[in-house]
């Protein structure tokens, strides 16, 4: 569990500095959800803790938008520990900085965590 911790905040840090790309908000939604669980798995993530971040996501949704708004909050905080990463404040810049592409105009059928990991996969 630990060397998957340690892992995970090592590829999620790596991602977070990523430079945004340019994205096409319909294929995006139609590929992120599969692109995202592919992604976190292949790199040897633990699938429960992925399912956790997924209920998490869709529960707290509306606090997550607020403060992915916001750069950071308890709720944003609490989903970057799920997605293995030890620098919440650095997560929180980058969801506020990529907030339309989390947070499109249409609804995103894919799920926050998914939309995430595909963001930060390119």
């Amino acid at each position: 569990m630990f060397a998957t911790r340690i892992a995970a905040t090592a590829a999620l840090t790596l991602l977070v500095a990523a430079p945004a790309l340019a994205y096409d908000s319909h294929d995006f939604t139609t590929t992120a959800s599969t692109a995202g669980t592919t992604a976190y798995i292949v790199g040897e993530h633990n699938k429960d803790d992925f399912e956790a971040a997924h209920d998490f996501a869709h529960n707290q949704q509306f606090a997550l938008q607020r403060e992915a708004a916001a750069g950071g909050g308890e709720h944003v905080a609490a989903l970057a520990e799920l997605l293995g990463t030890d620098d919440d404040r650095a997560f929180g810049r980058w969801m506020q900085s990529h907030y339309g592409a989390l947070y499109p105009d249409q609804p995103a059928q894919a799920n926050l965590v998914d939309r995430i990991v595909s963001l930060q996969r390119g």
